[in-house]
């Protein structure tokens, strides 16, 4: 269940392509650290996320304008993703790993399992990713394309 544990408001003269950094600013600034926020259409704000909570920045109505501003905490979740992987060396693709940093940016963990396994055919090896299901399925879907 989502606890609110903090609240703001951020001015109106904050446009929406300066909101995402003050969300990390303010979030750093009040013990509530991020590292990147941005749009989540799905959420309809402008969100950072932790491992255990979300700054979301929702807009005003034009009066009196500017952002209302909430931490919530979430039951973070846990998935295993199988990566596909060279059978020789283990290595994953320079793309995937490219991706797996921004998402750790945007707030998920991720721990890459050392043994190699193989599936019908193709050599894998699990990750083990834990935060908000939105970020989760994302990164999933990315995953996915890039098979």
């Amino acid at each position: 269940m989502a606890e609110v544990l903090a609240k703001t408001t951020f001015s109106s003269v904050i446009h929406n392509n300066e909101v995402c950094d003050e969300i990390v600013k303010w979030g750093n600034a009040n013990g509530y650290p991020v590292t990147k926020a941005k749009l989540q259409n799905k959420l309809d704000a402008y969100v950072g996320f932790s491992p255990e909570y979300m700054i979301l920045a929702k807009r005003l109505p034009p009066i009196p304008g500017g952002w209302d501003v909430t931490v919530e905490s979430y039951e973070p979740e846990e998935r295993i993703i199988p990566l596909n992987v060279k059978p020789e060396t283990g290595e994953i693709n320079r793309f995937i790993v490219k991706m797996m940093e921004e998402y750790v940016k945007e707030g998920l963990k991720m721990e890459l399992a050392e043994n190699i396994y193989e599936s019908y055919g193709t050599h894998l090896r699990d990750l083990k990713v834990v935060g908000h299901p939105i970020l989760i399925n994302n990164f999933e879907d990315f995953i996915e394309n890039m098979r």
